[in-house]
């Protein structure tokens, strides 16, 4: 019990972004197509908008989403780097993707939310996460 505490506390930036894209893949899933919904965007959606951002509330890209927070968490909880490794490389893609299609949507489309930074913010710390590594080999 006490090695896992000190890998958790070790690994705190990987289990985090392990945790967290697996609750965004899991939410993706349980709301399919909600970027479609008339309420979160107002019609007409433009045709740079839709190939720009469409994939975002898709079932496949929850479940890029899913697998990568699934890899991430397996590494962290075996203490391996190998599958850490594999969870970084599947999610900082898909962070890349949503960040690039949100910020179309808020800056270039002009339907303005915040989401686009906090895309960004996180597609940059887990890429800063990916570089820092950690020192050791398995």
């Amino acid at each position: 019990m006490q090695l896992l505490k000190k890998r958790l506390s070790k690994e705190y930036f990987h289990l985090a972004y392990g945790v967290f894209t697996l609750i965004g893949g899991i939410y993706v899933f349980f709301h399919l197509n909600y970027l479609d919904n008339p309420q979160i965007t107002p019609p007409p959606l433009t045709h740079f908008e839709r190939l720009s951002a469409d994939f975002v509330d898709d079932w496949w890209f929850a479940s890029l989403l899913v697998l990568a927070g699934f890899f991430l968490l397996l590494g962290v909880f075996l203490g391996q780097r190998k599958w850490r490794d594999i969870g970084v490389v599947i999610a900082a893609p898909l962070y890349g993707a949503m960040a690039f299609a949100f910020a179309w949507r808020g800056l270039l489309d002009q339907r303005f939310n915040l989401t686009w930074v906090s895309m960004s913010l996180a597609f940059v710390l887990l890429i800063g996460t990916a570089m820092r590594g950690d020192r050791r080999h398995d």
